[in-house]
């Protein structure tokens, strides 16, 4: 006579099926595509060939992510700084070109004047306050992510005026 309560072995594969099931959510997050907010491009002073764009990146994934590249139809070359004041300079700021930017699992990057940024150089037509930029980020497991930064001022997206540097209004 069987019994109408399942077998060990239904019981068994349930158990496997679930087990499976409640792993592909875990590998969704691990995956997760880098989020950009806050893309802004510094308007050029005239005359000038290169400029500055900054962003924030956010990865809200499991596992660390790696920016590896940067391109844009605005430039001819686009690539990765940081900003660095070193004692070894006299106190002097200037940039060191980076080959890529590391993104901590659950954690973010902000790209800003005085930090990290990406050199735009080679520009290919006039960048006017207002004008959209195409930023194609290249990360090392999302793959790209293009994003739209808007064309505005300097340091604090306002003016290209460096506060401080005796150019702003008195």
């Amino acid at each position: 006579m069987r019994s109408s309560m399942p077998s060990w072995r239904n019981r068994l594969g349930l158990l496997v099926a679930l087990v499976i099931l409640a792993g592909c959510g875990g590998a969704a997050e691990s995956n997760a595509r880098p989020t950009i907010t806050g893309a802004w491009v510094r308007t050029p002073t005239p005359g000038a060939t290169s400029t500055a764009a900054y962003l924030v990146i956010s990865n809200r994934g499991a596992v660390a992510e790696t920016l590896t590249n940067v391109a844009t139809p605005a430039a001819t070359a686009a690539s990765m700084h940081r900003t660095l004041t070193s004692a070894d300079m006299g106190g002097m700021t200037g940039m060191q070109m980076v080959d890529a930017i590391h993104i901590p699992a659950g954690g973010e990057v902000t790209l800003e004047p005085g930090g990290f940024h990406v050199m735009l150089e080679g520009l290919t037509g006039a960048l006017n306050d207002g004008d959209s930029v195409e930023l194609v980020l290249t990360f090392e497991q999302a793959g790209d992510v293009t994003v739209t930064a808007e064309v505005r001022g300097g340091l604090d997206g306002r003016s290209n005026l460096v506060p401080g540097s005796g150019t702003e209004p008195r």
